[in-house]
């Protein structure tokens, strides 16, 4: 019983819900990260939030392409990635957020994966095993109002970190029904 708390607790580390100014934000510890074959880069995280196992993954496409901003000396880079479903955990993760949100989901069914574009915030994501990347993630900006929505995802591989911050609490909703779709 013993080997079994602690084995749990080494899987699922505690995710830290951070909930200032109205917005809720989630620090994980990463589970795993790796180069896939494809060129993309995947980073998983498993975690115990509020007694709940949760996780998922990220996916990140190769092929990032920089745009200068004007005022800015780093340049964005642009690209794509995936928020991918990995059993169980996954379903836990969108049922434990949309409580957090204040809403609560019956049938949480999530699709194998969910595309979204992403921007690097003044960092290269190709560049995650020797820096940090703060990225935003646009959840289907070319689809209908009620989906589009957006949330901030910082990886630090160095730190084992994964932050999932809300960007805006109008943001829920279609946020929950993006990574349900």
């Amino acid at each position: 019983m013993i080997w079994s708390i602690f084995s749990s607790a080494k899987d699922y580390p505690a995710v830290v819900v951070g909930e200032e100014e109205g917005f809720v934000d989630l620090a994980f510890t990463i589970s795993s990260s790796k180069k896939l074959e494809s060129g993309s880069y995947e980073i998983v995280v498993k975690g115990n939030l509020k007694g709940d196992k949760v996780g998922f993954a990220i996916e990140l496409l190769p092929s990032w392409k920089p745009q200068e901003v004007e005022g800015i000396e780093d340049a964005f880079y642009w690209g794509e990635a995936f928020f991918r479903y990995t059993g169980s955990d996954s379903e836990t993760f969108i049922k434990s957020l949309a409580s957090l949100y204040g809403t609560t989901l019956s049938n949480a069914t999530v699709p194998d994966r969910v595309h979204a574009q992403v921007v690097g915030l003044a960092c290269n994501p190709e560049q995650l095993e020797v820096s940090p990347c703060k990225m935003k993630f646009f959840f289907n900006p070319d689809g209908e109002e009620d989906l589009y929505s957006e949330v901030f995802i910082n990886i630090d591989l160095a730190a084992k970190r994964l932050e999932f911050n809300e960007k805006d609490n109008g943001y829920r909703a279609p946020l929950l029904r993006s990574l349900l779709q």
